[in-house]
């Protein structure tokens, strides 16, 4: 190491400030922050708080490796390998989307409408895991669910498995590989049905920000219009949900009203739109009809 470099970690903290801003990252503070609290495997709060500790070699190599990778636009989750999600820490690499904050908004209705129907046991699909966040934290909020977690890429599930086994839901959480473009068989026997699918139009996707593009384009292209999930989820929803059953989508802005159109085309009812905490049109909630039953014989 040079005497020119820094040698403490309030010195290491703002040359990767500098270098960071100087590379477009938005938010270069708080990126250095988290990738200096990685190397000294202390919280992030810690991080300017130990600014007189010097690191050792060791740190420092770690420490500015992680720095260039963001520096070339790798997403923050990509270089710390994991990211936070509704109090569980989930692992992230390449294969799968980042999971956001306004999805734990999803995890939290999909609770809430779960527990109203007052079903035990209770059968929760995700479709389209990914990481398996939201069927990991559907797991931890409703212990007595059993969760399946399906996605279309084998590099998605294997993550997915070794998330639910380090956040310690193994047991309710079921992996499975399965294709939402392919005709179901069988009876519906989901209770409800959740999923945060691609939604972002396929001329738009190339215009996204470095960072976003580095991202599977699997897990963010929804077509032409951007619809392309949500109109097979809204097609195949009666095959896939029990009567009674709620189906929950996450969908992007200025859609809300073609997804409501599509749900109710699906045939399910009672279609709600609810805002994020942004004040954005972000969520739809439906519900799978009950069969109606002939009432007695006109005399």
């Amino acid at each position: 190491m040079s005497a020119a470099e820094p040698t403490t970690a309030a010195g290491w903290l703002a040359k990767a400030e500098a270098f960071l801003a100087d590379k477009g990252v938005s938010e270069a503070s708080a990126n250095a922050e988290f990738l200096l609290a990685e190397a000294l495997e202390v919280g992030r709060g810690r991080a300017r708080a130990e600014g007189a500790r010097a690191l050792t070699k060791r740190q420092a190599l770690r420490f500015w490796e992680t720095v260039k990778s963001r520096g070339r636009r790798i997403p923050l989750a990509y270089v710390l390998g994991w990211q936070p999600f509704a109090g569980c820490r989930i692992s992230v690499d390449d294969s799968v989307l980042i999971p956001r904050p306004e999805t734990e908004e999803l995890v939290g209705l999909a609770v809430s409408e779960t527990e109203s129907l007052g079903r035990d046991p209770v059968h929760v699909v995700d479709v389209g895991t990914g990481s398996g966040c939201v069927a990991i934290a559907l797991a931890k909020r409703l212990p007595g669910a059993v969760v399946y977690a399906t996605d279309v890429s084998p590099a998605a599930l294997r993550l997915a498995e070794a998330n639910a086994m380090a956040n310690h839901v193994s047991r309710q959480v079921k992996v499975l590989r399965e294709d939402l473009f392919k005709p179901r068989a069988g009876a519906p026997w989901a209770d409800v049905a959740v999923s945060n699918p691609p939604y972002i139009p396929s001329a738009e996707v190339d215009r996204l920000e470095p960072e976003v593009l580095r991202e599977p384009r699997l897990a963010l292209d929804g077509g032409k219009d951007g619809l392309l999930h949500i109109r097979a989820i809204a097609g195949d929803a009666q095959r896939l949900v029990k009567p009674g059953g709620r189906v929950l989508l996450e969908f992007g802005a200025g859609q809300a009203a073609d997804v409501r159109s599509l749900l109710l085309k699906g045939g399910l009812s009672e279609v709600r739109i609810i805002k994020d905490l942004q004040d954005v049109e972000r969520f739809a909630v439906a519900e799978i009809p009950r069969p109606r039953h002939p009432g007695p014989p006109l005399p």
